[in-house]
């Protein structure tokens, strides 16, 4: 009953130099709440003493534990998922100190709240898709027909097919491991 969207603008993107302000191609992938919908996804383990860590990288997020299934069909346990969020919940949580350091700086003034088209950013969306792609076939499919963009009707593979220059985007040099799928 989730459903992954590129919807929303991450601060580190404008930080790291890889965001495009003028052609809205900012937006990181988020996962939503949508009834029927479901999707592949790579488990990991996270060690207790990572989680401070990981917390903190995924800030803007809404971490909620969720069930997982196996390809089989068979209960694959629970675990954390990068949910949407909302503007004040982040506030909260993290001030608005935080907020304008991270997204006010970059003239972002909502990270939830975004209104009209917001793109992904070329560079990670492109490391996305590398990395998926070493899942092999099946998981690559399923994340290019069942990621959306912030209309929640095109799919990533039309997207990327419109725009196929995007996976021929490299990042700088400094981010070339970060961002290398």
């Amino acid at each position: 009953n989730f459903r992954r969207v590129f919807r929303h603008p991450a601060g580190i993107f404008f930080t790291r130099g890889i965001a495009r302000a003028e052609t809205n191609e900012v937006s990181s992938l988020s996962v939503e709440r949508c009834e029927g919908a479901s999707f592949l996804v790579s488990t990991f383990d996270i060690g207790d003493d990572e989680l401070p860590t990981f917390y903190e990288r995924e800030e803007e997020f809404h971490i909620v534990t969720a069930p997982v299934e196996e390809l089989d069909g068979s209960d694959g346990g629970a675990g954390l998922l990068c949910l949407s969020s909302t503007d004040e919940a982040y506030l909260a949580k993290h001030g608005k100190q935080k907020f304008d350091q991270l997204y006010g700086a970059h003239g972002l003034t909502s990270i939830w709240g975004w209104e009209g088209e917001i793109l992904p950013c070329r560079v990670y969306c492109r490391h996305c898709v590398l990395a998926v792609t070493k899942a092999g076939q099946e998981v690559l499919d399923d994340f290019l027909d069942q990621t959306f963009l912030w209309d929640r009707k095109t799919k990533l593979r039309e997207h990327l097919e419109r725009d196929p220059s995007i996976m021929s985007e490299l990042p700088p040099e400094d981010l070339r491991e970060r961002y290398g799928g």
